[in-house]
């Protein structure tokens, strides 16, 4: 009877430190698009022609991901922030605006990159612009459209998920810097 009481014992403890080890490993983050999961990496080549890989930043700097089209207003408008955001903490954050006009029909028939570089040297972009023609990071990130942004921290995990940039944003940004 002692024995069987021992074993039984054992078997308490045994399920006991599983579920909180089950518990624990639960609690990392996983990989997806959501506020709270990993980002997931990609490596993209900006207008200047140097390659950009998410995970480069991992554990340095968080990263600002805007997914913006030449067609957007809203884009368009927040312009003098990312401007703004670059000149103030581009030591601190990276910024990637990724252009994305190739979800709409017609801007999916040609490559964008005259276009982009056009708009870019336009309203002096000082941050970095990427071309998603391919719609690799539009299905990655289940872009839907215009502005998507991602706020990812130094660990990679995405701490902010919106359309715009906004004041709660701006304060998030500013705890995980």
């Amino acid at each position: 009877m002692m024995k069987l009481m021992k074993l039984n014992t054992i078997l308490v403890l045994a399920v006991m430190v599983f579920t909180v080890l089950s518990a624990n490993n639960s609690m990392a983050a996983k990989p997806g698009v959501a506020v709270s999961n990993l980002a997931p990496d990609f490596e993209v080549t900006n207008l200047e022609g140097e390659t950009f890989k998410l995970s480069d930043f991992r554990g340095k700097k968080p990263v600002y991901l805007v997914f913006w089209a030449t067609w957007c207003p809203t884009c368009k408008r927040e312009i003098p922030q990312f401007k703004k955001l670059q000149a103030e903490l581009g030591d601190k954050v990276e910024i990637m605006a990724v252009n994305v006009d190739s979800l709409s029909w017609w801007s999916s028939l040609t490559s964008s990159s005259g276009r982009v570089k056009k708009y870019a040297k336009k309203y002096e972009l000082n941050y970095a612009v990427a071309l998603d023609d391919e719609k690799k990071l539009i299905e990655l990130y289940h872009v839907r459209g215009t502005p998507t942004q991602l706020l990812i921290d130094k660990k990679g995990v995405i701490r902010r998920r919106y359309p715009i940039f906004n004041e709660k944003t701006a304060r998030i940004l500013q705890s995980i810097l």
